[in-house]
């Protein structure tokens, strides 16, 4: 008798378009296109059905929720539904918390895994918010990490989940950032911009980033900064650096496999952000300057192709601008090859199923 396929009900904190053909603007975590699995879950063993129930439409409600930083009618929503799902999946404390708190007055429910991105309260430990977190946590679900170091925030302020708190490196799509409008290396030196690349718009250390960057030695090269022009007027006077704001995907793919490097410059937080950059330019065979911070440790510790800098640390970022400012194409090309399969082999999405699968395996067998 063969097995009924595994039921997940998938609540993340964003919207997702659901479309009946592939729209390649869009990236997986954003889209449910019809008859295709949804995003990490096509590369499950066993391939589960996986109902997706985003935050839904703004309106002035939404607007409540993002003041108070909890989504409430999308984890009701979930919870009414649970008994339908052997697993439910939440991508965010935003709305995992307040899942777990409504399931944990209910005898029957099923299996929750909670993906803890922002450290659960910002990683913020006081005597009035942190004993309601763990109230609501107190039935102990099971929470997945991107950064190993958020380990020792469970370990110190929530002991009855440090056990049951699992660090999975996050996964990008390499075939996506690897494959479109990618530059062969015989094309490198025809293709290539004296660019430096920094994208983002939030929790990005851009004033530390611009002073460096006056600071350098520089030659030819532009530093362009995609997502975040709020530092634009402060900083017109120097006319190397180039501010925009967001710009869709495809068009940032193109701006990234164009530039010289990428670097990402990060304030330190006790949670994961910054991620999925640094991995996708890495998939686009980028060389890279990255802060280390409790985000990025991880993936950057053994990397070839990045050169790390400490966080707030102006010499040392100018320092490193300057050596990558200071490379042959021959050995810009090399850092970036290195990179490219570094994320293959180590931070690849396949990966990251493969162990997200086997933590939910772990717990139904219980």
């Amino acid at each position: 008798m063969e097995n009924k396929a595994l039921k997940i009900l998938f609540i993340p904190n964003w919207r997702v378009a659901r479309l009946e053909k592939d729209d390649a603007s869009l990236q997986a975590p954003d889209k449910c296109v019809e008859g295709m699995p949804y995003w990490f879950f096509k590369h499950f063993k066993e391939q589960p059905v996986v109902d997706v129930l985003d935050i839904g439409q703004e309106n002035w409600w939404r607007k409540v929720e993002h003041k108070i930083k909890f989504y409430i009618s999308q984890p009701i929503k979930a919870f009414a539904r649970r008994n339908r799902y052997d697993v439910v999946l939440s991508h965010g404390a935003q709305s995992g918390l307040v899942y777990e708190l409504l399931a944990s007055f209910a005898r029957k429910k099923p299996l929750h895994v909670m993906f803890d991105i922002g450290g659960l309260n910002g990683a913020r430990i006081n005597r009035y918010e942190t004993p309601l977190i763990r109230f609501a946590l107190r039935k102990s679900p099971v929470i997945i990490v991107h950064s190993s170091r958020q380990l020792e925030l469970y370990k110190e302020h929530y002991q009855n989940l440090y056990k049951k708190t699992h660090f999975v490196p996050f996964g990008t799509d390499f075939n996506f950032f690897s494959g479109e409008g990618r530059v062969e290396s015989g094309e490198f030196d025809e293709h290539r911009e004296h660019i430096l690349l920094s994208v983002g718009y939030a929790k990005r250390d851009y004033k530390t980033l611009c002073e460096a960057w006056k600071k350098a030695d520089v030659g030819d090269y532009r530093l362009r900064i995609v997502g975040d022009d709020s530092l634009k007027e402060q900083y017109k006077d120097c006319p190397s650096i180039e501010f925009s704001g967001k710009i869709p995907i495809a068009e940032l793919m193109s701006i990234t496999h164009r530039c010289t490097a990428v670097i990402v410059p990060l304030p330190e937080y006790m949670y994961s952000y910054g991620q999925m950059t640094i991995l996708q330019s890495m998939a686009m065979a980028k060389p890279m300057i990255v802060t280390c911070t409790t985000s990025t440790a991880d993936y950057i510790d053994e990397t070839p192709g990045v050169i790390a800098v400490e966080p707030e640390d102006i010499d040392s970022m100018a320092l490193s601008i300057e050596k990558m400012c200071s490379l042959s194409d021959t050995e810009l090309r090399q850092m970036g090859e290195k990179n490219q399969a570094y994320v293959k082999s180590h931070f690849n999405e396949m990966q990251m199923a493969e162990k997200i699968e086997e933590i939910i395996t772990k717990y139904l067998q219980r």
